[in-house]
């Protein structure tokens, strides 16, 4: 399978730039883990984790999907339009979140602590936003290296921050003021260039064309929109339901866990699928067959995979207490039974995509509201009913094999209409 890999293509270069870049990060965090992971409980982590579903969500859904046409348009103005407009539209969002929250504070009688949230919630939220704004806009402009930097920065600077955080004892408002310290330590890049080219005669602020674009794009609204409302919302509703059903302990537990076993994805298939992309839409748009990467992609992941997840698989819980003290212990055995499930994931997120190039976005849709309801009827339904009693391991048991195989399916049907548009896109 190497074999047939082109060592000298533009894609692999690509690919090697940004990985080193996301490894570096990601070894810098798996080395301060540990210690981030002894200075706080497994309840503070989870308070954590809620917050930034939160902030995902918000900043998923803030920019109304306009960001992921950033790359598409063969004009790098016109990508800079869209990138003014996606900007102005999470403005607007985070405005709005603020008045919503701080208005509902005031008139339900809200403590501080709820103030701090929403405050904090905005601010996150527009840091993420910028980064990913800043992120596609380098992709068009192939600037792989500002990308590469700006994950190093932020592991950094996040990672610090919270250590320092720990250090000091200020807990979960000290652990969220660092994330966002982290977090803009990482678009600071992106907000520098921005401001830097702004003011360029080619990239000059104009309503009339953010509006034709934004028209023609519309399809980003209005369908790949509810993609992210379902895929956030899910991990939203998932963290709700156990914090309503277990507790935040075991919510913090399944947390680490699963931000442990997504390390891969970070590592190597985050990289794959941001050059996947712009290689696909560039392909696509000219005429050329898709087919042949996908497939080469997915082989690739798939024996990238075998190894960390089948380690995990069989020696979750002895890795985890060893690497993050016997307090974690219990995310160590939901790793276990999560593995399997997981692994797919990292093998088809990178190309995760492809519904957007080949405009299936509404199939895939179906498929990914399908799969929320199978997650929201483990950790939701089921505890309800009381199926499993007090064991809550089960509950990661059934949801690893059941959503592993959902996946599964769901790639099946990727590989099968991507080979039907191209065999339509190479006629026209």
């Amino acid at each position: 399978m190497l074999k047939r890999i082109n060592l000298k293509s533009e894609l692999v270069k690509s690919v090697v730039l940004l990985t080193s870049g996301t490894v570096l990060a990601q070894v810098i965090s798996l080395g301060l883990q540990p210690v981030i992971a002894r200075l706080f409980t497994p309840d503070e982590m989870g308070e954590l984790g809620y917050f930034l579903r939160w902030a995902t969500f918000i900043s998923s859904i803030a920019t109304a999907r306009y960001e992921m046409a950033i790359p598409l348009p063969k004009n790098k103005s016109h990508g800079f339009q869209l990138f003014r407009a996606a900007l102005r539209i999470s403005l607007y969002s985070m405005l709005a979140v603020l008045t919503c929250g701080l208005l509902y504070s005031l008139l339900g009688e809200r403590d501080l602590e709820f103030q701090f949230f929403i405050i904090a919630l905005a601010a996150a939220s527009f840091g993420i936003i910028f980064r990913t704004l800043g992120t596609n806009w380098a992709l068009t402009n192939k600037a792989f290296k500002r990308i590469t930097a700006s994950k190093i920065t932020e592991s950094l600077g996040m990672n610090g921050f919270r250590i320092f955080a720990g250090l000091l004892g200020f807990g979960v408002p000290g652990l969220i003021i660092a994330t966002i310290l982290g977090i803009f330590s990482s678009a600071i890049v992106f907000i520098l260039d921005f401001f830097k080219i702004k003011g360029r005669d080619e990239f000059q602020n104009s309503k009339k064309k953010q509006f034709v674009l934004l028209k023609e794009y519309k399809d980003y609204p209005k369908v790949n929109l509810p993609h992210v409302i379902l895929d956030t919302g899910r991990d939203l509703l998932l963290a709700i339901l156990m914090k309503e059903y277990f507790d935040i302990f075991t919510y913090g537990n399944y947390d680490m866990s699963f931000r442990m076993l997504k390390i891969p994805l970070a590592l190597v298939g985050g990289s794959i699928g941001q050059v996947f992309f712009q290689r696909c839409s560039e392909s696509f748009a000219n005429k050329q067959a898709i087919y042949p990467l996908l497939k080469k992609t997915t082989l690739v992941l798939t024996g990238l995979s075998i190894l960390p997840f089948a380690t995990v698989f069989f020696f979750g819980e002895e890795i985890f207490s060893f690497v993050l003290s016997e307090r974690w212990s219990f995310s160590g055995e939901i790793s276990e039974v999560l593995a399997p499930w997981l692994m797919v994931n990292f093998i088809i997120s990178p190309v995760s995509t492809i519904p957007l190039v080949i405009k299936k976005q509404k199939i895939f849709f179906w498929l990914g509201l399908l799969g929320t309801i199978l997650q929201l009827l483990v950790f939701g339904l089921l505890p309800y009913l009381e199926i499993f009693d007090d064991n809550k391991l089960n509950y990661f048991k059934v949801a690893g094999w059941g959503l592993a195989l959902f996946l599964l399916f769901s790639l099946y049907v990727k590989l099968v209409l991507v080979k039907k548009a191209d065999v339509i896109n190479l006629k026209h």
